[in-house]
């Protein structure tokens, strides 16, 4: 059995690792800057005009949720100066989470509207709460998905590593 040569050459070069400048820019943070701005907008378009309240902690509980959609959308921005790196992220971090916060206790008031409404009104409380329920699922939809989703990509390794964290 005949021995095969070896082919003696020039060892290959080791290719270097892309400069961060040459790397692409991750554009997730500009769209979820670009989508916070446009649901920060459109929630206090509803707020104003289509679901006004007199009841004072109601608005404050309602207005919370654009104001924090603001911040979450402002702290992405973060991204575009190297010391405002991390304290954008624990922004779009800390707001995100203040928002579910709110969700969260905003679909237990309206559940427990739903529950007074169907207890005391009897068939027509239960018309109406069955319209709560609806609106709970559409607040999940409307309302929980954004910050859910950005927080999910701030946590991740990419975002973090964006961010410059990782």
């Amino acid at each position: 059995m005949a021995k095969r040569k070896r082919k003696e050459g020039p060892t290959p070069a080791v290719t270097p690792l892309p400069s961060a400048s040459s790397r692409t820019r991750d554009v997730r943070p500009f769209i979820y800057y670009g989508l916070g701005q446009l649901f920060a907008v459109g929630y206090a378009y509803v707020i104003s005009a289509v679901i006004p309240n007199r009841l004072p902690s109601a608005q404050i509980h309602l207005w919370s949720i654009p104001v924090c959609t603001q911040v979450m959308a402002l702290g992405m921005l973060g991204i575009l100066g190297e010391r405002t790196r991390k304290l954008g992220w624990w922004t779009s971090v800390g707001a995100g989470s203040l928002l579910l916060l709110s969700t969260i206790v905003l679909i237990v008031r309206i559940l427990v509207s739903a529950a007074f409404l169907a207890g005391v009104y009897g068939a027509f409380g239960q018309a109406a709460a069955s319209f709560a329920l609806i609106a709970v699922a559409l607040i999940v939809e409307v309302v929980a998905l954004l910050p859910i989703v950005q927080i999910k990509y701030l946590m991740s390794r990419t975002g973090r590593r964006v961010f410059g964290l990782a």
